[in-house]
């Protein structure tokens, strides 16, 4: 497949069923086809009348030459693409694999074709740090937040905090976050802080914000907040991801929360994502921003297919 091509111009057979018209090719990018996210943009896409070919970025190769570049898959080698919607590019903790899959994700983009979410904002929003930056210069509020690589200057963050949540700087599903607590004797947080530092290089930790036991996820699609879950832990869990077991509840949105929702996607630069705030003593802080957010909970909570209005802002991209 050569990336270079132009971006070929899209029709569908509902926008103009009186004439021939090509269908529109949509890779889908994923890694797991029973996803629930990644069969609901399938299914939605072919709704359109389009191609959706489910795309796994560990499948592709790159060909460099002087007089040629080509990416391609074994199965796909023939393919071109009208479009690239992005469900998820996989976890890996090695650097060259995911450098690799973000490198094939701009050549896309560069050959003129539509990346949804960009590589650009799905990079943005997964760095729990820059991205909190940039929330930071759109003068978004966030809980106060320290990254060190020195064991002494967590000590005193934690015991400045009182109560800290450590995550990973990059991490999904809600794995590797634990909280610690400035009550807890010095040796066993310094063992606990030991034992994360060397593993990870780095120490990010959050000051944690009282709140009623959840979050809450707002879905932003197109500038809009489509809808809002909270996410309640399960039962002696403060972690408030549905993989780990919370359970999602249906939400009234309110203009505080759809404000806050809509600048943080807008900071990170994603048409679409799951942007996850928690009530505070002070009021709404905001937590994360996911650029490869699953649809599932809000369907199952509030009725709502998210999947089904990014599809529509693809195909309205394409049609620009």
């Amino acid at each position: 497949m050569e990336v270079e091509n132009k971006k070929t111009t899209i029709k569908t057979k509902m926008h103009n069923p009186n004439q021939n018209v090509k269908v529109a090719k949509i890779g889908v990018i994923l890694t797991e086809p029973d996803d629930w996210t990644a069969s609901a943009f399938l299914k939605n896409i072919e709704k359109r009348e389009a191609k959706a070919l489910p795309i796994n970025l560990s499948t592709l190769n790159a060909s460099v030459s002087t007089s040629d570049f080509l990416i391609f898959d074994a199965d796909l080698k023939d393919l071109e693409l009208d479009a690239i919607l992005v469900r998820d590019v996989g976890i890996s903790f090695a650097l060259e694999q995911i450098s690799f899959k973000f490198d094939l994700l701009r050549q896309f983009e560069n050959s003129n074709i539509p990346v949804l979410n960009s590589p650009t904002a799905i990079q943005n929003a997964a760095n729990k740090f820059f991205s909190f930056y940039l929330f930071k210069l759109a003068h978004l509020p966030v809980p106060h937040t320290m990254v060190t690589s020195e064991l002494e200057v967590a000590l005193k963050t934690i015991e400045k905090f009182g109560s800290a949540v450590v995550k990973p700087i990059f991490g999904s599903q809600g794995k590797g976050i634990i909280k610690l607590e400035s009550a807890q004797p010095e040796s066993e947080l310094a063992s606990k802080l030991a034992a994360l530092l060397k593993e990870r290089g780095v120490l990010y930790l959050q000051e944690f914000v009282p709140n009623p036991g959840r979050d809450i996820r707002v879905f932003v699609v197109g500038g809009e907040a489509l809808s809002a879950i909270y996410r309640v832990p399960r039962s002696g869990s403060f972690v408030s991801n549905l993989s780990q077991g919370a359970t999602p509840v249906k939400c009234e949105l309110t203009e505080e929360m759809e404000e806050l929702a809509i600048s943080a996607t807008k900071a990170v630069g994603a048409d679409f994502a799951g942007v996850d705030l928690i009530e505070g003593e002070e009021g709404l802080f905001l937590l994360e921003v996911n650029a490869t957010p699953s649809g599932k909970g809000i369907k199952l909570a509030c009725g709502i297919d998210v999947t089904e209005r990014i599809v529509e802002l693809l195909f309205e991209r394409l049609e620009e």
